[in-house]
C-alpha cells in the first residue's frame, strides 16, 4: 500500500484529463499506427494508458499501487479497450518485469517520485532505436493567473494538516530543473518541450472532491479529520463564489525525451 491507495477512486474520478493535442503529439513524433509497444509507468488509473491504447498497438500500464490499477481496469472495461497489459510493480525493479522492447515510455506525475537517474539508465535497455520518453505534467506558471480560491483552499490544508502538508506527504522535490539535468545525463538528452494551458470549471462537489486525490490531502493523510475538512472547503469556498463554479488555467508541459 502506498501514499496513494485511499486517494484512487478520487484520482480516477477528479483527476482532470490530458489535452487531446498531447496524444495527437505523441502520434505524430512516434509515428503511432497501432503497432508500437509503449510503456506507461506510473500508469495511475489510466489517465494517459487508455487514450493511448487507441493509437499503439499495446500498452503496459504499470503501477506500483494495487488501488490504481483496479481503478483502471474498471475504466477500460465498460470502453471494450483491449491491448493493455494492467501490472503492480516498482519502477526500481523495470528491468525485471519480463517487459518487451518498447517504442515509447510515458509518465505523468509519477517522474517525480522515482530515482531518475537509474531509472533513465534501465529505460536505455529497454527502448528500441528510434523510441524515447514522454513526460506530461504541470508547467510552470507564467502570464497565467492563480485564482484566489486556491489560496484559501492552501490555508485550509495549512490549518487542518499542518504546515509544509505539501513536502511532508508529497514526493521529493524534483523541479524541472532537476529533471531536464537528469535527462541531460542520460542517454535521451535530446529535449523537446511544448506547452499548452488548458481551462477547467468544475463544480463545488467536484473541487472538494479533487482534494481527496492529491496524496498531501488524501483520505488517509486527513483520517478522522476528513469530514471537518470537507465542510470547512464547502463553507469557505461557497462564501467567496455562492454560484459554486470555480474556474483555473493550468500550463500543461509536455517533454520528449530520445537519444541525439
Amino acid at each position: 500500500m502506498t501514499t496513494f491507495a485511499s486517494t484512487a477512486h478520487h484520482y480516477a474520478a477528479f483527476r482532470p484529463r490530458y489535452p487531446e493535442g498531447f496524444f495527437t503529439l505523441l502520434t505524430d513524433r512516434f509515428q503511432l499506427d497501432g503497432t508500437q509497444t509503449v510503456l506507461d509507468l506510473g500508469c495511475g488509473p489510466g489517465t494517459i494508458t487508455l487514450p493511448l491504447a487507441a493509437r499503439a498497438g499495446h500498452v503496459h500500464a504499470v503501477d506500483i499501487e494495487p488501488a490504481m490499477i483496479s481503478e483502471g481496469r474498471k475504466a477500460a472495461a465498460p470502453q471494450g479497450i483491449g491491448y493493455i497489459t494492467w501490472a503492480c510493480g516498482d519502477a526500481a525493479g523495470l528491468t525485471g518485469m519480463g517487459l518487451p522492447p518498447l517504442d515509447l515510455c510515458t509518465m505523468g506525475k509519477s517522474f517525480q517520485w522515482m530515482n531518475q537517474d537509474r531509472l533513465l539508465a534501465d529505460l536505455d535497455t529497454l527502448i528500441c532505436p528510434g523510441g524515447g520518453i514522454a513526460l506530461v505534467s504541470t508547467g510552470p506558471r507564467a502570464s497565467t493567473v492563480r485564482p484566489a480560491w486556491l489560496e484559501i483552499i492552501k490555508n485550509i490544508c495549512t490549518d487542518v494538516i499542518g504546515p509544509g502538508y505539501r513536502q511532508q506527504h508529497g514526493p521529493a522535490a524534483h523541479p524541472a530543473e532537476e529533471r531536464d539535468d537528469a535527462l541531460a545525463r542520460s542517454a535521451f538528452s535530446r529535449i523537446e518541450t511544448t506547452r499548452w494551458n488548458q481551462t477547467f470549471t468544475r463544480t463545488l462537489d467536484e473541487l472538494v472532491g479533487l482534494q481527496s486525490s492529491f496524496s498531501y490531502s488524501s483520505p488517509a493523510v486527513l483520517g478522522t479529520r476528513q469530514a471537518a475538512f470537507e465542510e470547512r472547503l464547502r463553507h469557505e469556498l461557497t462564501a467567496f463564489n455562492p454560484n459554486g463554479t470555480f474556474t483555473n488555467t493550468v500550463p500543461i508541459e509536455a517533454v520528449i525525451a530520445t537519444r541525439p
